[in-house]
């Protein structure tokens, strides 16, 4: 295994090759924000990026394409301008909790302040709110100067809540549901391609060293590609048990007893630089699971090609 190549420098032109050259169904993630916390404008940090977190998983065959947006971090403002020049104008936002590295890039979601866009928008209902009060109380004074009944999409704006949900099916996309052992809690996704013949977890903001690790592991059995909070590594971590985030080894641990095809390293730690990302964090990574690499910001992988993509030749 080799670190991620560097972030792509033509995100739009990609996307639009990858969509003309499509002939079979092709499940595609694109990471438009890997870091956690806080984001992080750096020199140090250019290669694996500073935004927070936000997932794109496309699922493209000839006749449709589908857009399942995981978390609306820093990295949703880049996600949605690409899927607006692409053409899209609904948008499914899958939320794994409310915490403020995961919906702060919703200030500048363009699609909120469009007309023609119908957003969906998936979560929990928590603390006697419902999912759409919560959004309500950040779109409010003294918070934000816009408060969401202004938004120009309000009545195009669609709320589901998914508590006590296992699984939901997006036109004929299937997203399983697991809950993550995080304060306040934070939910999982397994997202399939169109025709089952592949899948995607997305299990960030989790801490290890619960039963909640073996429920994980049965729910990522398998699967294609693993995303897993990798925040810490061993030797930090001990500052900051009780956060709720785990470590680069941990999910290694996890990767391997979910036998898992890959793992992506991802929810980098504000402070790690691209250095100590390589030479620490992936290293304790790949010493319990071969597999596994560091997820870079503006990176696009098809499911179908990671061996190929991501092993030396």
């Amino acid at each position: 295994m080799v670190p991620v190549p560097n972030r792509v420098k033509s995100q739009k032109k990609q996307n639009k090759s990858i969509i003309e050259g499509a002939s079979k169904i092709e499940q595609f993630v694109t990471f438009w924000g890997v870091r956690g916390t806080i984001p992080i404008p750096n020199e140090n940090m250019l290669k694996y990026g500073g935004n927070t977190s936000c997932v794109e998983v496309l699922a493209i065959a000839s006749e449709k394409n589908n857009s399942i947006i995981l978390d609306a971090g820093t990295g949703i403002i880049q996600c949605a301008e690409n899927a607006l020049l692409r053409g899209d104008r609904i948008f499914h936002l899958f939320l794994t909790h409310m915490h403020y590295d995961h919906i702060i890039g919703l200030t500048k979601f363009i699609p909120f302040f469009r007309q023609d866009c119908e957003i969906h928008i998936y979560g929990q209902a928590k603390f006697g709110n419902s999912l759409k009060e919560i959004l309500q109380k950040f779109f409010s004074a003294p918070f934000f100067p816009i408060e969401f009944f202004q938004l120009p999409a309000l009545k195009n704006i669609f709320f589901h809540e998914l508590n006590s949900l296992k699984i939901i099916q997006i036109e004929n996309i299937k997203i399983e549901i697991q809950s993550l052992n995080h304060p306040q809690e934070a939910l999982a996704y397994k997202i399939w391609s169109p025709d089952g013949k592949s899948n995607i977890v997305y299990a960030t903001d989790h801490e290890h060293g619960t039963h909640k690790d073996v429920e994980l592991e049965k729910f990522i059995r398998g699967c294609d590609l693993f995303i897993y909070d990798s925040t810490y590594s061993d030797s930090n971590y001990k500052n900051y048990i009780g956060w709720g985030h785990s470590t680069a080894k941990a999910g290694a641990t996890i990767a391997k007893n979910g036998e898992v095809k890959y793992y992506a390293i991802f929810h980098h730690e504000p402070e790690s630089s691209d250095e100590y990302l390589e030479t620490k964090i992936l290293q304790e990574a790949q010493s319990v699971f071969k597999n596994s690499f560091l997820a870079a910001e503006y990176q696009t992988i098809n499911i179908s090609e990671l061996n190929a993509l991501l092993t030396d030749k």
